[in-house]
């Protein structure tokens, strides 16, 4: 899993001193192209990649993505009939940095430093159509920030559950801390979509 994310134009810098050709990432496109998807009829759909497998089982309303952000992993899925089965949700998700427990200060500035980049990156890239908010407590996690972001234009919920449309989010659980959650840092980029279900 790469750990360091936002080095990329020292690299660049580097290599073009060295006469290579480096082609850096345009964040507001990948952004544009998670939002666009996000309004499809089937939500995300022309951003699924090869279907998700367990051993050689594939797994159902699961794919990897062939769009990513920041060159990160990416996946795609569904939950359908959430909440009584009146409603589906959409699932677009990033993994955008992912380290253990050994070193919890050094990664924990890394992982700092991937969630407030990401956060910057979106925040810039959406613009005044959108507004955020950040909430930094949560009782699962020993570390926790998460910055959502929704449209200035209410959109019409469906069901009575109203889903986060679009967030980056990071936490870090000890060893037993964290329900549901593997030991360590992890920052994710996610974004949802809440349909009818058929």
């Amino acid at each position: 899993m790469k750990r360091y994310l936002f080095l990329l134009p020292l690299a660049a810098l580097a290599a073009c001193g060295q006469g290579e050709t480096t082609e850096l990432k345009d964040p507001c496109a990948e952004i544009s192209t998670i939002v666009t998807a996000r309004g499809e009829d089937e939500p995300f759909t022309s951003l699924r990649g090869e279907q998700r497998m367990l051993g050689d089982s594939p797994l159902p309303d699961a794919w990897e993505s062939n769009a990513t952000f920041d060159d990160s992993a990416c996946r795609v899925s569904v939950m359908r009939g959430f909440f009584g089965g009146d409603t589906n949700i959409h699932i677009y998700t990033c993994d955008l940095f992912e380290a253990g427990t050994m070193d919890k200060d050094a990664d924990g500035k890394l992982a700092e430093a991937a969630y407030e980049g990401a956060v910057s990156n979106v925040k810039a890239c959406l613009g005044d159509g959108w507004t955020s908010e950040a909430d930094t407590e949560s009782s699962q996690y020993e570390v926790y920030g998460k910055t959502v972001f929704k449209p200035v234009e209410p959109e019409e919920q469906v069901g009575d559950f109203a889903a986060d449309p679009l967030y980056v989010e990071m936490r870090y659980a000890g060893f037993g801390g964290g329900r549901n959650s593997t030991p360590g840092w992890l920052v994710t980029l996610q974004a949802q979509k809440q349909t009818s279900a058929d």
